[in-house]
């Protein structure tokens, strides 16, 4: 069983071993050792990057039989291999993954949540805590506890342990391991069963900020981060606020209300447009059907825009069926080109093989029932001949 150097020693970075086993797996060569400080995925923690012998290591797993196995592009050329961790990857994640054991007993200390899930990406870390929903105030309490822990800058210690200590420690969550346990302690806070990587004091984290939550299958979603971590998203979400107070010509302080009326007046907007919409298409459906040529008492609408808002040809569109027995022929120019085809429901016909060849036209395809359909292209200037088109069609299926 390979002998797991970081169970004990987490900032051991360089150390050598010896090749237990080596195999080709397709482009990869696959390494066994017999001791080993490279951390595999697991418990929601990514692996360790590094080296062996200069070969960059670029994953490792632990194989069904409890060894960890390494994944190389090369073979090492030697039996016996001086590897190295990449240091900043590690110890981000030792900062991440302690600050995930605070924080989780934070939340069972404040709201008496329990987290169910753990995830360590590349730019952030999340907990699932058993609850549909969390409030402000807990996440806030617990957010507060959790660095506090930090700056009290207490003693983080890893140990093994046989089950009968385990069952004595009041874990935090009990372990389905069988036999030696390895369990991390932050002194007088937290017992956790982990096999992760960890800092030595609670005051390497640097801090542990709840950047986002959200609900995922009633349960809910923590995202935070931690450290250097914390740094960049405190530089990101600065220079983000900076860039819309500029463009909003107020100060940062002033940016999140000022955006928050600007979004109060931009709703406004939208209802008042939306209700011109209604009341243009309303005359412009009555004057478009009195207006269209007429088939043994059915209408035949053709219409060509320029610039309308999509949803306008809809709404349009709506209001000239209401107007009696008809068919409409709608399009849309711009940077790109809109059709709509419908007939009242007294109609027979199927149109989606009109728009089929008329949607061709126009660079474009479309789709929908046999009485309404829509479609779009990057061809404006072919839309006229679509429309024609669509109107000899029309008239044909109308003819019988």
């Amino acid at each position: 069983m390979t002998d797991r150097l970081y169970y004990s020693d987490s900032y051991l970075s360089e150390f050598e071993a010896h090749v237990v086993q080596g195999k080709q797996a397709g482009k990869i060569f696959e390494v066994r050792l017999d001791r080993t400080a490279f951390y595999p995925t697991s418990g929601g923690q990514p692996h360790d990057l590094g080296s062996m012998e200069g070969y960059p290591v670029v994953e490792v797993v632990e194989g069904p039989d409890g060894n960890i196995i390494h994944r190389l592009e090369h073979r090492p050329p030697t039996t016996r291999v001086r590897c190295q961790v990449h240091w900043p990857r590690r110890f981000d994640h030792m900062q991440q993954h302690t600050g995930q054991h605070i924080l989780s007993q934070s939340f069972i200390r404040v709201a008496s949540l329990a987290t169910v899930g753990f995830h360590l990406s590349e730019g952030y870390s999340t907990i699932d805590l058993e609850a549909a929903e969390v409030g402000p105030d807990a996440l806030r309490s617990a957010e507060d506890l959790a660095n506090s822990i930090v700056y009290q800058n207490r003693s983080v210690t890893p140990q093994l342990v046989s089950p009968d200590e385990a069952a004595r420690l009041n874990l935090r969550k009990p372990s389905q391991r069988k036999g030696t346990l390895r369990v991390v302690t932050i002194d007088d806070f937290d017992v956790s069963a982990c096999g992760g990587t960890h800092v030595r004091q609670t005051g390497e984290i640097g801090g542990i900020f709840i950047n986002r939550v959200e609900r995922v299958n009633r349960r809910t979603r923590v995202e935070f981060v931690c450290g250097e971590r914390s740094l960049h998203s405190h530089r990101r979400r600065s220079g983000d606020l900076d860039r819309i107070a500029k463009g909003l010509s107020v100060a940062s302080q002033d940016a999140p209300d000022r955006v928050e009326k600007q979004t109060q007046e931009i709703k406004t907007l939208h209802k008042r447009l939306k209700a011109r919409d209604e009341w243009l298409a309303e005359l412009l459906a009555q004057d478009l059907f009195e207006q269209a040529p007429s088939m043994e008492g059915v209408r035949m609408v053709k219409h060509q825009f320029e610039g309308e808002e999509r949803g306008f040809l809809t709404l349009l569109a709506q209001r000239l069926l209401a107007c009696g027995p008809c068919w409409v022929l709608l399009g849309n120019g711009g940077e790109q080109a809109q059709l709509l085809l419908a007939r009242s429901e007294s109609l027979a016909g199927d149109l989606r093989p009109v728009m089929k060849e008329c949607s061709l036209m126009i660079s474009g395809r479309g789709g929908g029932s046999p009485a309404l359909v829509q479609g779009g292209g990057g061809d404006p200037s072919q839309l006229g001949n679509a429309l024609d088109c669509a109107a000899r069609r029309v008239e044909a299926l109308a003819n019988g």
